[in-house]
């Protein structure tokens, strides 16, 4: 008869035949455990930076907060989220912030408008069809801010020169430090806007073709949000020797098109100055439009190469080619270029 096998080595089997299974169960366990004690913390963190905030004047609302995510992610759900500080406000739709566990200084943001900031004389009001963006950070800050929204829609009220409104297919916003102007609190910042729709520009340059614009610019002095009116934060700016570098700055409408570099600040009479190197193709219409039609104005298209000729000549379907135009300046309120003074121009204080 065979013998039995020994009682000792069967039980050592069925013990090596669950403990995958044990162990499985303790580190999901463990990671459930876990994972509340981190949301529990995200938690107490949050209302510890809500505080910080409000100290420093800033008033955040996250209504109807809620923290989801579990297994892997930390995700804070607002359904309507406001900031007030001094006299300006905003105001968001639903805002979703998630966090991978494993990364929580890199944060990806959905949110939902519409969009309101007021400064109790000039409104921006926003809308889109989806905006998301991502905030990268480290221990010494931030390090990237991205965004992106398509179909965006804005208007502005409250200017003096009346409402502004633009809308576009698809918006890119891209912000960070320089890392090499520190000193000079310095932020880079590239955007581009497709296919935007911009009636006050369409009046200014003519035609009803969309546009296309690309900037590239780097901000000075640009150390934050201090919670005042739009003209109070510009004039802090400008009086800190705020100044705006264009990398470049590109526009193309049809068969219009501009490429600009330089750099640009406010005069003491909140007025832009600045000098900038133009190339340009297709100008004569707004060269006519900021003269009033008259015959400098229309002489000096031709003489930089903008007139009807130079548009008649070019094929229909041909890229149009950029002529360099002299330096245009901003200075003490008028617009020259090369030694004409554009007729017709003023320059109005910004606020």
């Amino acid at each position: 008869m065979d013998q039995a096998a020994p009682t000792g080595n069967v039980r050592r089997s069925r013990f090596w035949l669950y403990t995958p299974f044990v162990l499985l169960l303790l580190v999901a366990i463990a990671w459930s455990v876990a994972w509340f004690v981190i949301r529990g913390r995200t938690a107490d963190a949050l209302d510890g930076w809500i505080a910080a905030e409000a100290r420093s004047g800033r008033q955040w609302t996250c209504g109807d907060r809620t923290i989801v995510g579990y297994p892997f992610r930390i995700e804070i759900i607002c359904d309507t989220l406001d900031l007030k500080r001094g006299a300006v406000s905003a105001s968001f739709g639903r805002t979703e912030a998630v966090a991978q566990v494993y990364q929580p200084r890199r944060v990806i943001l959905e949110v939902a408008g519409p969009l309101r900031v007021t400064d109790g004389t000039v409104t921006v009001n926003g809308r889109w069809d989806l905006l998301q963006a991502s905030i990268n950070a480290s221990q010494t800050g931030l390090q990237r801010l991205s965004l992106a929204a398509n179909a965006p829609q804005v208007t502005v009220t409250g200017l003096g020169a009346g409402e502004i409104a633009g809308s576009g297919r698809h918006l890119e916003l891209h912000v960070r430090p320089n890392p090499s102007r520190r000193a000079e609190l310095a932020g880079d910042v590239a955007a581009s806007v497709t296919e935007a729709r911009i009636p006050i520009l369409d009046a200014l340059v003519g035609g009803p073709e969309a546009t296309n614009l690309n900037a590239d610019v780097t901000v000075t002095q640009a150390d934050g949000f201090k919670g005042g009116t739009i003209a109070e934060e510009l004039e802090l700016w400008r009086s800190a020797g705020g100044k705006l570098d264009i990398l470049m700055l590109s526009a193309a409408k049809g068969p219009r098109q501009i490429e600009t570099k330089g750099e640009l600040r406010l005069d003491e009479q909140h007025r832009p100055a600045g000098q900038l190197t133009v190339a340009a193709a297709g100008l004569d219409g707004l060269l006519g439009n900021l003269t009033g039609g008259r015959v400098g104005g229309n002489l000096l298209g031709m003489l930089l190469g903008q007139g009807p000729r130079a548009n008649n000549a070019a094929q229909p379907n041909a890229k149009p080619q950029l002529a360099s135009l002299p330096p245009l300046r901003l200075e003490n309120g008028f617009l020259a270029m090369g030694p004409f003074v554009i007729p017709n121009v003023r320059l109005q204080p910004l606020y």
